[in-house]
């Protein structure tokens, strides 16, 4: 099978950008040829094969940060669409938006889309993180490519949600049919390294919207008052790193919070499996690979829902379920824990068995690629 799969950046292996490189790894080791087209990659993260290679199209300067994005947009879908031409694939896969702006007919090819998250287009989630000049450009910019979004969902052949309320979300939203795979999480890589629990909640703060800053202002007291109790936060970089880390030094917990920064997976592994509980906070999350994988390695979560996490979690069973803004219940659970290190050894092992039951990767992308192979059948008709 030719495949080209259409995404917008690979900068980290986080969320969005680990699932399309995993799944495009699958498609190679089936002896898939398999194109990547993307923006930018971070060719220190993402190295090609003989059958999975990656084209950029710009650089890490012209990502949908940028102004220089929006100006090229008719560019960019000319230069997929060159590309598209000259490769030649059986089919083409669009990931997420933006790439759905680049969404287009080729011919008899067929052209399916698997979008991770309509948040940024739809909520103001994401864009209440940014500074006010960005938020006032990005408020006006999106008026317009809404109108241009919705027009070019008509392009696509079938469209696969990885969870059922992101596909609700995009039925609604763009009047479409819709499919759901769940993601999946490669469970032989998190897996609980046994070393025991430690006294410690874990947060990843890779994004703002995993709203550590929250959580961190909502345990103080609890992070002062117990004696032993620490947070680890991991994954914050640049200007969100110094906010963190000035907030932290202004509310005295320097030695109660320490910042790992950006680990390596190994290291991630290690630190789900050591803490009594992961805390993922992002308001309306369309699934959330932090939850399964830190389940997969024996450690329970407490999630804001609604979202992807009613999907993943089962209240009281896998971990817990929080409203936004209840910081009330997040303190009650995370004390739970803390009182009853037990409860979370209990709550991992199911949390575990629930991934290798419903969240397996393999199976998942086994999924996926059956359906692009059912596709490649019908439009060959």
């Amino acid at each position: 099978m030719k495949v080209v799969i259409v995404a917008p950046a690979l900068p980290t292996k986080g969320g969005a950008a680990r699932f399309t490189w995993e799944f495009s790894e699958y498609l190679a080791s089936q002896n898939d040829d398999v194109t990547i087209i993307s923006l930018y990659s971070n060719k220190d993260l993402f190295k090609g094969k003989n059958n999975l290679r990656i084209i950029d199209l710009a650089d890490q300067n012209s990502m949908t940060q940028s102004i220089k994005f929006w100006l090229n947009l008719s560019k960019t879908r000319k230069k997929i669409k060159d590309l598209i031409s000259e490769l030649k694939p059986e089919i083409v896969l669009f990931m997420n938006f933006p790439a759905t702006l680049w969404a287009q007919k080729f011919g008899k090819i067929p052209v399916l889309c698997y979008p991770q998250d309509i948040n940024l287009l739809y909520t103001n989630t994401y864009i209440k993180n940014l500074t006010k000049g960005k938020y006032v450009t990005w408020l006006i910019l999106r008026k317009i490519i809404r109108i241009i979004d919705k027009k070019l969902w008509n392009n696509f052949d079938d469209v696969i949600c990885h969870s059922d309320f992101s596909s609700k979300n995009i039925s609604k939203t763009y009047n479409v049919k819709t499919k759901v795979i769940l993601l999946g999480t490669k469970t032989n890589v998190f897996k609980s390294t046994k070393k025991g629990k430690e006294n410690v909640i874990l947060s990843i703060a890779a994004q703002k919207t995993q709203r550590t800053e929250f959580l961190i202002k909502s345990i103080e007291n609890l992070l002062k008052n117990k004696l032993n109790f620490k947070l680890w936060v991991v994954g914050s970089s640049g200007e969100h790193h110094e906010e963190l880390k000035q907030l932290i030094e202004e509310l005295e917990l320097t030695d109660k919070v320490k910042l790992f920064g950006k680990v390596s997976d190994g290291t991630l592994v290690d630190l789900y499996s050591r803490s009594l509980a992961v805390i993922h906070l992002v308001k309306q999350p369309p699934f959330g690979l932090i939850v399964t994988e830190s389940m997969s390695c024996e450690t329970p979560v407490i999630a804001c829902h609604p979202g992807g996490t009613d999907e993943t979690i089962i209240h009281n069973e896998t971990g817990f379920l929080i409203n936004n803004e209840d910081k009330n219940a997040l303190i009650e659970y995370i004390n739970r824990f803390i009182d009853n290190p037990e409860l979370s050894i209990k709550m991992g092992i199911k949390g575990r068995q629930r991934v290798q039951e419903f969240f397996e990767l393999k199976s998942k992308n086994e999924e996926l690629r059956s359906l692009m192979k059912t596709w490649i059948s019908k439009k060959s008709l």
